[in-house]
């Protein structure tokens, strides 16, 4: 066998463009004490000097450990444009790790620039991003669909909906209703639908310790997967607490912005995490906070936050491929955007997500849609 011994050519960063858009959303989505109609996310543009165009996102959630989109902006047009110009894609990881030590509270920017690399090595070496990430482990994934409305009928008709469409994972919105209406509708999905349909619930640190231990034992006979980040972030004592004496699995999502958060959680007791790019430094930070879960036990739940554009989703469609113990659902919410970014918006096939095998992430942007939008 003959081997080649030419060099791959370097990939020079040319020039590199941000984006802060704000979109509307095509219903409005309610959590515990939140209203959502639009949401704010940053996009990153990286062209290299052979025509090469990359693109990243993240969504603006400084209360899950991300930033405003203002301090995203400031944050790339200070630390971040000057330092990648001239860079070399292939050295992908050296180029987000100087990142993550030269900038200050910048971890979900440097996230998105990470997920452009990432688009851009993939296309450059003509395989999807899974790929680059350590290959693929699964290549369809059930998306769970949040139903989070004001009433339970609202609920359990839009439950309808997507079950007939082939949805077999819901995510219940807690502290939208009364605690008493939120253990009603989980007891009623189950009864609806029956042990075939997934559920889990999540709090978004809305409930007391009190609330949360009344749910979980009004709800043990459910078969809830898990319940997510029912307490604050900072009431350890409280989520240490629930972990060891609830009959549901708890999981963290607010609480873990971090590889320390994920340790601290595998102490507590708790048995799963949300992990999201904005929060962990992109694709590669992502990456590593999976297999530190692998190493401990915990189930992950990979999420996009509301609501991310199709280059989000595609994301954490191709992080879903490679991570181990992806057990607690894929949550992609582009599907929630009034007008996405990207010229083919993926949809679920059956309650599938196909994983694309095209080079890079897979997705084609609209320019237009962006301009459209930019705040």
């Amino acid at each position: 066998m003959n081997v080649s011994n030419q060099a791959i050519e370097p990939l020079i960063i040319k020039c590199v463009d941000a984006f802060g858009l704000n979109l509307p959303l095509n219903k409005v989505v309610l959590m515990a004490g939140v209203e959502l109609r639009t949401v704010e996310s940053l996009l990153i543009r990286i062209e290299t000097e052979n025509g090469l165009v990359g693109w990243g996102e993240a969504s603006s959630a400084p209360s899950h450990g991300g930033a405003s989109l203002t301090d995203m902006l400031t944050s790339f047009h200070k630390e971040i444009h000057d330092f990648l110009i001239g860079k070399n894609v292939l050295e992908l990881s050296g180029i987000t790790q100087q990142l993550n030590r030269i900038t200050k509270d910048a971890t979900s920017t440097v996230a998105a620039v990470d997920v452009a690399l990432y688009d851009l090595l993939g296309k450059y070496l003509k395989v999807p991003v899974h790929v680059l990430l350590g290959g693929q482990q699964r290549h369809q994934v059930p998306p769970l669909w949040l139903i989070g409305n004001s009433s339970i009928e609202q609920d359990l008709s839009e439950a309808q909906k997507k079950w007939d469409q082939g949805y077999r994972f819901f995510k219940l919105k807690l502290g939208v209703k009364s605690l008493d209406d939120d253990i009603a509708l989980t007891i009623a999905i189950r009864e609806k639908f029956g042990d075939s349909l997934q559920i889990c619930a999540d709090a978004n640190m809305g409930m007391s310790l009190e609330q949360a231990t009344r749910y979980v034992q009004a709800v043990k006979n459910t078969q809830l997967a898990y319940l997510e980040q029912p307490l604050h972030k900072k009431d350890l004592t409280g989520i240490q607490t629930l972990a060891k004496t609830s009959p549901i699995p708890i999981g963290l999502d607010e609480s873990v912005t971090s590889t320390d958060d994920i340790l601290a959680a595998a102490r507590d007791g708790v048995q799963g995490v949300s992990l999201k790019t904005l929060k962990l430094g992109g694709l590669s930070g992502v990456m590593s906070a999976g297999h530190i879960c692998q190493a401990f036990k915990l189930q992950i739940n990979l999420a996009s936050k509301m609501a991310e554009t199709g280059i989000g989703a595609a994301a954490l469609l191709h992080l879903s491929a490679a991570l181990p113990n992806v057990n607690w659902g894929v949550s992609p919410t582009h599907l929630y955007l009034a007008n996405d970014v990207v010229s083919h918006q993926e949809q679920p096939i059956n309650g599938f997500f196909t994983i694309s095998t095209s080079p890079g992430l897979g997705i084609e942007v609209n320019q237009a849609v962006i301009d459209q939008h930019t705040v």
